[in-house]
């Protein structure tokens, strides 16, 4: 997990005027004090959801719940993403996308530390990479799911949403070096999750690190993840299911 250091006071600041100041989607928040034209510009964050592409993103997640990837992927998310894309084609510097205060953050500290300019957005691009990744998998193309999330990835480098579907779509391919990567870092960036999901990110990453061990036959190393994931959320049937898997090869020797 990510370690505690305090973020520094600009940073809180400007991430205060981001949630606070009641900006509408697409404004740009900027520090009230405007630094010396020789200084590099401060990063700036508005978190504010598009209300527009956020309706869009639902009506695709009602079509993958009424059984049609295929209109989810082409008729919802492909569309939000162009939209996404579209409007951030200009931003200058280095774009993220964060689900949270949290991951804004990280993000600034980072721009503040590179000097490089850097603005923080609502992370609706991400998720529509996320759920339109999911979608492509069970359309069986893993390498256009890989793709687009590797987007989302750079975009938001500590999002574990984005990580675990990418290391999903890796292990599909069998990309297990790669695969094994995206969920240690899905594992080491859930304690930035939203509270309301980051239990079962949390255990997700586990279970898809666990289940990576074991297809690299790394067997030790999977039941130990296994454990981890029990401790998230107790009683996982997977993950229990996958421990007496790996306990019978054991006893067959194998």
């Amino acid at each position: 997990m990510r370690g505690g250091n305090s973020p520094p006071l600009v940073i809180l600041a400007l991430l205060a005027c981001a949630a606070c100041a009641g900006v509408t989607a697409g404004e740009t928040v900027v520090p009230s004090v405007k630094a010396p034209s020789a200084t590099p510009s401060l990063p700036t964050a508005d978190l504010t959801p598009d209300p527009v592409l956020g309706k869009a993103l639902l009506e695709g997640l009602l079509a993958v719940r009424a059984g049609a990837p295929r209109r989810a992927v082409d008729g919802y998310f492909d569309p939000v993403i162009a939209a996404y894309e579209r409007r951030y084609k200009t931003v200058p510097g280095r774009l993220y996308c964060a689900r949270g205060m949290g991951e804004a953050t990280l993000y600034m500290q980072d721009a503040v530390r590179t000097h490089q300019p850097t603005r923080v957005v609502e992370a609706g691009l991400v998720l529509a990479y996320v759920y339109r990744g999911r979608e492509l998998m069970t359309l069986d193309d893993p390498v256009g799911a890989q793709a687009g999330l590797e987007r989302a990835r750079a975009l938001s480098p500590a999002n574990a949403a984005v990580l675990l579907q990418l290391g999903a779509a890796y292990k599909a391919q069998r990309k297990l070096p790669q695969a094994q990567e995206a969920y240690q870092a899905a594992v080491d960036s859930a304690d930035l999750s939203p509270p309301e999901t980051r239990p079962q990110e949390t255990a997700d990453a586990f279970y898809g690190l666990g289940s990576t061990y074991v297809a690299m036959g790394r067997f030790d190393e999977a039941e130990a993840t296994y454990r981890r994931c029990l401790k998230v959320l107790p009683g996982n049937a997977l993950a229990e299911m996958e421990l007496k898997e790996i306990q019978r090869q054991r006893a067959q020797g194998r």
